[in-house]
């Protein structure tokens, strides 16, 4: 049966429907549950979401069916949700909780913020240092490869700030100052991933060919205009229910991407508060720094 109720969020209608959905069959976790991790964390993922253009990741019969990428608004968009046009796609613009309910609703489970803010498209906020280990590398591999990162940002006095991805990989964000391109926050990334190739060579790669890696691949590529990556906060995919979840340095190798789901997550930043509210202080960043790397 397809129960339906409207809730009044921010002044807004919006309509719920199968709340009793499993979307995570082996975690045992509905829509309902869903809905409310973000609810819950709403106040922390606001911050970093709202302004910004959104791609979703839609599982309508849970995370064992199918699934597809949207970008354009989905037809049938409440009135009220705000949108913003880039290059030929209509995006939806995060604004306020409702637009993160009504798009979980719609069986969005994953949600990708752009790095730029829909009022400044051509301006990503920051850079993206992606660390995807190579199997049989994986987890433990991606860990190594993140302190390395660290260690060669603070030989150049830049700030990084971790996240898991949830699965087997880690994203550093580098908070970017005002008036950087995405040509230069690909060039940089491309830069930092040259110099730790060339000190650790099979450990590091740039290879964009999967057959052809060998380590952890750093996907300077994704700091490409109109790629997405997925958002500090958001739940994934995995069958029990992982969330892309920001720590300290000092927590890398402690531990597991297991251990942040929609279920722990919630009391995790209530303790730890938000790790990432660092991402939205600007850094000093001049184009000076491309001198000091050595690829």
């Amino acid at each position: 049966m397809n129960r339906r109720h409207t809730v009044q969020i921010e002044g807004r209608a919006v309509t719920l429907t199968n709340l009793e959905k499993l979307l995570w069959p082996e975690a045992q976790l509905t829509k309902a549950d869903l809905l409310d991790y973000y609810a819950r964390l709403f106040p922390y993922l606001r911050r970093h979401w709202l302004g910004r253009t959104l791609t979703v990741t839609r599982y309508p019969d849970g995370v064992e069916g199918e699934f597809f990428y949207q970008k354009n608004v989905p037809a049938g968009a409440p009135p009220w949700v705000k949108t913003c046009t880039v290059g030929s796609v209509v995006y939806v613009v995060a604004s306020g909780l409702a637009e993160i309910i009504w798009l979980a609703n719609s069986g969005a489970i994953e949600f990708h913020p752009s790095t730029y803010l829909a009022s400044r498209p051509e301006e990503p906020s920051y850079a993206i240092v992606d660390l995807d280990p190579t199997p049989p590398q994986g987890f433990r591999e991606a860990v190594q490869a993140a302190l390395r990162v660290r260690e060669l940002l603070a030989k150049l006095d830049l700030k990084g700030y971790p996240k898991l991805s949830g699965a087997t990989g880690i994203h550093i964000y580098l908070p970017l100052p005002a008036g950087c391109d995405f040509h230069f926050s690909s060039e940089l990334v491309r830069q930092l991933g040259a110099a730790l190739r060339a000190a650790y060579p099979g450990q590091i790669t740039l290879e964009r060919l999967v057959k052809k890696r060998q380590g952890v691949y750093v996907d300077y590529l994704q700091n490409s205009q109109g790629k997405t990556i997925v958002g500090v906060y958001s739940p994934r995919p995995t069958p029990r229910a992982t969330v892309s979840t920001p720590v300290d340095w000092t927590d890398l190798g402690y531990y597991q991407p297991e251990d942040f789901t929609i279920r722990t997550v919630p009391q995790w930043v209530a303790e730890r508060g938000d790790l990432f509210a660092g991402v939205l202080e600007p850094q000093p960043l001049p184009l000076e720094v491309f001198s000091s790397f050595h690829p």
